[in-house]
């Protein structure tokens, strides 16, 4: 596995050479672009699957209408097609995309008939719950743990599933793990819009239960305070954006949802113990270390 940093200012990766974890995933990655950014036609031997956090974007397909994806869109494109991307006007613009070969996920799940689902390029919206999905996959395929395989495998699985009922059934997405719904939903919402501040009233109003009754099922369901999931979430992007982006630990802290560096600096490190700079500097000492064992096998 090998983790590509994007060049220039905005921060992105992309993840390769995946096979060694898991035959089947072929890469993965984060993008953030300006506005009108355009990308030229490229064709891929293997599936994509794309989720649009921010920003709209158009991808036009050969011999093919053009498709649109917005905040909470899905883009599921076969292989061996060309295609090519074009982000709208807005300033920001970011998205996350798995690339797979679908027939070793098919032959584990033959019952979830992918060759008949996914047999097209397809377009899906209103699914923000895809997200929690597609950052699992590059969580289980970026962190080093016991039996990573298996736990990327069962992510890869979970994020196919998910996509097959967004596509057959839009407004009808289950969770796999069964808990209250409305609980569900408060859990979509903090790890979807982790960058707001949330109170304990607005949320309960969004979920359709009241304030007492929320902070209640959610701490017996989830096993933690709104608050502590909140910060739980944050602080998880921003171990993401330290380890595979140069972007300013300041602009972290604002994109995670701090309103101060000094804040930011004081929850990360009661959260990991060790200060955002001293996290990012190990980062980058591992990925040394990595790189100079790869050269020394190749020479």
């Amino acid at each position: 596995m090998q983790i590509l940093r994007a060049k220039g200012p905005l921060p992105g990766f992309k993840v390769v050479e995946l096979d060694k974890v898991l035959p089947e995933l072929v890469d993965l990655g984060e993008d953030r672009e300006e506005a009108n950014y355009r990308c030229r036609a490229q064709t891929y031997s293997h599936w994509v699957l794309m989720y649009v956090i921010a920003g709209t974007s158009r991808f036009g397909i050969e011999g093919r209408p053009e498709i649109m994806l917005k905040p909470g869109s899905i883009g599921c494109f076969p292989p061996n097609l060309s295609y090519w991307g074009q982000c709208g006007p807005e300033p920001k613009h970011h998205l996350l995309w798995v690339g797979l070969e679908l027939d070793a996920v098919e032959s584990r799940h033959p019952e979830w008939k992918l060759s008949q689902a996914l047999n097209r390029v397809h377009a899906a919206h209103d699914l923000m719950d895809l997200e929690r999905c597609f950052f699992q996959v590059i969580r289980e395929a970026t962190t080093p743990s016991l039996h990573q395989g298996c736990g990327l495998r069962l992510a890869l699985d979970t994020l196919v599933l998910e996509v097959v009922r967004g596509f057959t059934e839009p407004k009808k997405i289950i969770s796999l793990v069964s808990v209250h719904p409305a609980i569900s939903k408060a859990l979509d919402i903090l790890e979807t819009k982790f960058r707001k501040n949330w109170t304990l009233s607005e949320l309960a109003e969004e979920v359709g239960l009241s304030r007492s009754r929320l902070a209640e099922l959610f701490n017996l369901e989830a096993g933690y305070s709104i608050h502590k999931f909140l910060t739980k979430v944050r602080v998880r992007h921003a171990k993401t954006l330290l380890s595979h982006s140069d972007l300013p630990i300041g602009d972290i802290a604002l994109e995670c949802g701090f309103a101060t560096i000094q804040h930011f600096s004081r929850v990360f490190k009661e959260v990991t113990g060790q200060a955002p700079l001293n996290f990012r500097r190990r980062c980058d000492d591992r990925d040394f270390r990595k790189l100079a064992l790869s050269s020394e096998r190749v020479g």
